[in-house]
């Protein structure tokens, strides 16, 4: 069965983005060989993405301005949105809006065999928590406090989480996995 995983980096402070939206910050750390490694064993994993479209927007951008390389591959992206956005040469994108359930079995069925990444933002993800439909956190945790900006899961968001499971990528980056409800 597909799982909804949110596979996600953040500050030791909880933050995913600083308080301009930005996690350029995370870009030292992605570096390091056991956390490239660590996400490649996720990604192989992974069926579908769904994307939000603040996220989106910002990566779309990167890519059109030569500084990010479009890195989903040609898995199906879910781009959940509310305005018009610029595509991606050659990405399988499917732009939607409304309620996160509606969506969620087609989403799944897009996945195929493989698992579906929340890729964020921080109220996507926020959303499925809400919407019970949230399997799994992977949470990549670095060395930085940032002080303000993103939550890992918006504001609003409660949720009891369980089966921790930490490993230690070194240089001070922890993944932390748990299952969500």
């Amino acid at each position: 069965m597909t799982s909804f995983k949110y596979y996600v980096g953040a500050s030791i402070d909880g933050f995913i983005a600083d308080r301009d939206g930005d996690a350029h910050w995370l870009q030292p750390f992605a570096q390091l060989p056991a956390v490239k490694e660590h996400f490649q064993q996720f990604f192989s994993t992974i069926g579908a993405v769904v994307i939000g479209g603040k996220t989106y927007e910002n990566i779309a951008r990167d890519v059109a301005e030569g500084k990010l390389e479009w890195a989903y591959g040609d898995k199906p992206v879910w781009v959940f949105t509310h305005h018009e956005l610029p595509t991606v040469p050659g990405a399988d994108l499917t732009f939607i809006r409304g309620e996160i359930g509606f969506w969620s079995k087609d989403i799944a069925r897009s996945a195929s065999v493989g698992d579906v990444w929340i890729v964020g933002g921080a109220d996507l993800a926020g959303g499925f928590v809400q919407a019970g439909l949230l399997d799994e956190l992977v949470l990549v945790t670095v060395p930085v406090l940032l002080g303000d900006g993103a939550n890992i899961f918006g504001r609003g968001v409660a949720t009891q989480l369980a089966g921790l499971e930490i490993e230690d990528l070194g240089r001070d980056v922890v993944v932390s996995r748990y299952t969500v409800g």
